[in-house]
């Protein structure tokens, strides 16, 4: 587990959680970490596990990957406004696998109303900052793709889950909008 806050401090520490145990352990990590943050997305693919977003007092939409073998973080993509996603968090994320290649689909989220640039045109976004803005990262070539969208997007959402059904499905529950 990555990240988080308490009493007004940014966790930015690895904590492992050992099954068998029951007991929670710091591990130390390399490369480069993402900003302590919370409400970032998060999804494992193999033995990386991916962090996009969040918040740290300002939102993020920078892209992270942890090796869980090396325990190494690798910056992906840079907390930007000129690529990507707009800055957000609570948004949902998941892998998904077509055209042979692997992806991450990071969906809706929650954003600075007030400083924060639309990124895609045919999105709605909610006095309230919510959005449905759909967004592709291609693994392989580290590229954002932002998706021609068929069929109906869902309404400006943050706090939803998104799970997995195949490899190129997922279903949408709950959420605030």
């Amino acid at each position: 587990m990555w990240g988080g806050v308490g009493s007004g401090v940014h966790y930015d520490v690895m904590e492992v959680y050992h099954l068998l145990t029951g007991a929670w352990d710091q591990k130390p990590t390399t490369g480069t970490p993402p900003q302590g943050t919370w409400g970032y997305s998060s999804v494992a693919i193999g033995k990386d596990i991916y962090y996009f977003g969040g918040n740290s007092y300002q939102y993020q939409n920078s892209l992270y990957s942890f090796s869980v073998d090396s325990f190494k973080w690798r910056e992906l993509s840079p907390y930007s406004s000129d690529h990507g996603p707009m800055k957000k968090g609570y948004c949902g994320m998941v892998s998904a696998h077509f055209d042979g290649e692997d992806y991450l689909v990071i969906i809706g989220g929650s954003r600075a109303s007030s400083t924060n640039t639309s990124k895609q045109t045919d999105a709605q976004y909610s006095a309230g900052g919510g959005c449905n803005e759909i967004h592709y990262y291609r693994i392989s070539s580290d590229q954002w793709i932002s998706p021609v969208v068929t069929g109906d997007r869902p309404p400006p959402i943050d706090d939803f889950t998104l799970t997995p059904v195949t490899n190129n499905t997922a279903v949408m529950f709950g959420g605030s909008s």
